[in-house]
């Protein structure tokens, strides 16, 4: 069996790639059913709170299950979501099986985040997290811009976006039996890395964390963070469609957006290391929102496509930076569940809530007000992170 750093990159590009095609799936889906902005917004907020709420569970299943199990578990649910949606008849049936596919891809990263932050040196964990996250990306580039180019086509009378979630679904499930056989064939002490790094017995994390005032301001930072960059892409089809562009490239703006959301936490990983997580953040939420602006502003189809590839830099980089600066003030290893769960939780929930705002708004005042508010957020969420440049840690 591989080392468990691989077992868990190669899962990674998995769970990561899939996610990240849900978005052009759910809007090709959405049109062929007669379904709009609002439709989308709502299910992906009840999705992410599927996930959200159960991400909570983190450290029960990092201790009873192992990550090993955990992995197969969390894509099995995404082979089952996809597979059965490749025989949905309507919008609702769509969107059910989607809320199934993600609900375990909170566990996932909690557990993964925590297993990467214990065994690795303070001094070089930016590039551990920036490696990682950029590694789901690697899944990301061909899973959503396969889909995107899937999508525009059709076989056999078939749409192409029932072509896709079948092969997707059956892929993720045959792994996920991989995984699971293999659980079975070792020994538990061949994972002991896999498991909890948690020692208090408790299932759940504990919120008193939040009494810290660093841990407070670095999630605040977060949800800002996510509020401005979490739905780019969500919506990103329905504001190329606004602006003319042809369908049948929605592939080449996927691919654009992905592979600078690769760069972006290679690079921001790496100086982490070298100027600090929270200047990183700081100078990448800037450029964020000026980049919001320019993606509104632009018509020519380059333009266009050259802000996407920078947004998804700045963009995704910033999730190293995030991950590493909630844990600057974390001493002891048994509470790194704990900060990645109570993080992941609030950061779902305005990830639930996002989707569902900007659905509304979108729908009654048009797609480019939602553009127009994510550079006010990512504006807004360098505050938290500078008031903890004030103050020693």
């Amino acid at each position: 069996m591989a080392n468990p750093q691989f077992v868990l990159n190669t899962s990674h590009i998995i769970i990561d790639g899939l996610f990240e095609s849900i978005p052009i799936l759910l809007s090709f889906i959405a049109i062929s059913f007669g379904a709009g902005e609002k439709e989308i917004g709502i299910i992906i907020s009840l999705a992410i709170m599927g996930s959200t709420l159960l991400g909570l569970s983190t450290i029960f299943f990092s201790r009873y299950f192992g990550l090993l199990r955990t992995l197969s578990l969390v894509i099995v649910l995404y082979g089952i979501g996809f597979f059965a949606n490749a025989f949905s008849r309507n919008i609702y049936f769509a969107g059910f099986c989607f809320i199934i596919a993600i609900a375990g891809h909170s566990v996932f990263h909690n557990t993964a985040f925590a297993y990467l932050t214990s065994n690795s040196d303070r001094q070089s964990l930016g590039k551990a997290m920036g490696n990682f996250t950029a590694i789901g990306d690697i899944g990301r580039v061909p899973f959503a811009s396969l889909a995107g180019f899937i999508v525009a086509i059709s076989v056999f009378g078939f749409p192409g976006w029932r072509i896709a979630c079948l092969t997707y679904g059956l892929g993720a499930i045959l792994f996920a039996g991989y995984l699971l056989f293999t659980s079975f064939t070792i020994k538990e002490t061949d994972y002991r890395g896999f498991l909890s790094t948690t020692r208090i017995k408790r299932n759940f994390p504990s919120f008193a964390l939040l009494r810290n005032r660093q841990y407070a301001l670095a999630i605040s930072a977060s949800i800002l963070d996510g509020f401005s960059s979490d739905q780019i892409f969500t919506f990103l089809p329905y504001l190329l469609f606004a602006k003319g562009i042809d369908p049948k490239i929605i592939g080449t703006f996927a691919l654009a957006f992905t592979l600078g959301c690769f760069l972006g936490k290679v690079l921001c990983g790496r100086t982490i290391d070298l100027f600090g997580a929270r200047n990183v953040f700081v100078a990448a939420e800037t450029v964020m929102a000026i980049l919001l602006v320019s993606l509104v502003l632009g018509q020519q189809v380059l333009m266009i496509a050259g802000t996407s590839l920078l947004l998804g830099v700045v963009t995704k980089g910033t999730v190293p930076i995030v991950q590493t600066i909630i844990t600057e003030t974390v001493r002891e290893k048994h509470c790194y569940d704990d900060i990645f769960a109570i993080s992941s939780f609030f950061r779902g929930v305005t990830s639930m809530m996002t989707p569902l705002l900007f659905g509304f708004i979108a729908s009654s005042l048009g797609v480019n007000w939602i553009y127009g508010i994510m550079a006010v957020a990512a504006a807004s969420a360098v505050i938290p992170v500078l008031i903890m440049n004030t103050r020693s840690i």
